[in-house]
C-alpha cells in the first residue's frame, strides 16, 4: 500500500495490530519517537531469546495504546520469526507491532501475510535515486530488460563467478525489485508490479543457498 508522508505511520500503527513499512533511506530513529523502539542484537540480528523478552511486554493487561518497533526487522533469524508469529497468534487491540526495514523482500513471506505493508508514495521515493552501486544497477537494468533467449546467457555469466556469483544475485535481485517499485510509483500501470511476486520468491530462495542460475531465471520469468 502506498504511504503519502511519515507523518502518516502514527495514524496507520493505532489502526492496525502489525503493519511493515519499507524505507529505504530513512533514519528510523526519528520514526514514532514515542514508541518503545529495539535493535538488533549485537551479532546484528534478532534471535529468538531476543523475540522473547520483546514479546513479554505485551503479556501485561494494556488499557491503553502500546506499539512497538522493530528496526531493521529484516535482520530476524528464522527461530525469531516463528516465535513472532506466535505472538501475533494472541493479539491485543492494544499492542501494535510495527517493522521498519529497508528492503521487504528480506522479510519471510509468512510474515509479510500477516501484516499490512507501506512504501513510501513516489513524491517521497522518486526525489533520490536508489543507493545502488552503478554497475549492479546496469545489470538489474539487464536482467529486468531480458528476453527469454537472452535470460539464459545472463544468469550462466552471473552463476559462472564463483566468488561472487551469489552476492552479485542477491543485489541484482534486490535492485531489480526496487527499480519495480520506483516505476509503478512513478507511472502507476501494474504491470510493473507482476514481476515482484517471483522476484521476492527468487530474493528468498538465494538468501536460503538455492541454485544461483535457477533462482534468477525464475525471478524474472
Amino acid at each position: 500500500m502506498q504511504l503519502n508522508k511519515n507523518s502518516d505511520i502514527s495514524s496507520i500503527s493505532q489502526k492496525t495490530g502489525f503493519a511493515i513499512f519499507e524505507f529505504p533511506e530513512e533514519d528510523f530513529a526519528q520514526i514514532l519517537t514515542s514508541a518503545h523502539h529495539f535493535h538488533p542484537n549485537e551479532k546484528g540480528i534478532y534471535a529468538k531469546d531476543d523475540i522473547d523478552s520483546i514479546a513479554k511486554i505485551t503479556h501485561d493487561k494494556q488499557t491503553e495504546n502500546l506499539t512497538l518497533v522493530l528496526e531493521d526487522a529484516e535482520k530476524m533469524n528464522e527461530a525469531a520469526a516463528n516465535t513472532f508469529l506466535k505472538t501475533l497468534e494472541e493479539p491485543s487491540e492494544y499492542v501494535h507491532f510495527v517493522f521498519l526495514v529497508r528492503n521487504t523482500s528480506k522479510i519471510l513471506p509468512t510474515i509479510k501475510s500477516r501484516a499490512h505493508i507501506y512504501y513510501l508514495s513516489p513524491e517521497a521515493k522518486t526525489s533520490t535515486a536508489p543507493q545502488i552501486d552503478p554497475e549492479i544497477m546496469k545489470l538489474a537494468k539487464q536482467y529486468i530488460a531480458c528476453t527469454p533467449k537472452e535470460l539464459g546467457p545472463f544468469c550462466d555469466k552471473i552463476a559462472k563467478d564463483k566468488k561472487n556469483g551469489r552476492t552479485n544475485a542477491i543485489k541484482i535481485v534486490d535492485a531489480a525489485i526496487q527499480i519495480l517499485y520506483k516505476s509503478y510509483f512513478i507511472t502507476g500501470k501494474s504491470n510493473y508490479l507482476n514481476k515482484l511476486d517471483s522476484l521476492l520468491g527468487a530474493a528468498e530462495a538465494l538468501n536460503a543457498s538455492g541454485n544461483i542460475r535457477l533462482q534468477l531465471a525464475s525471478g524474472i520469468l
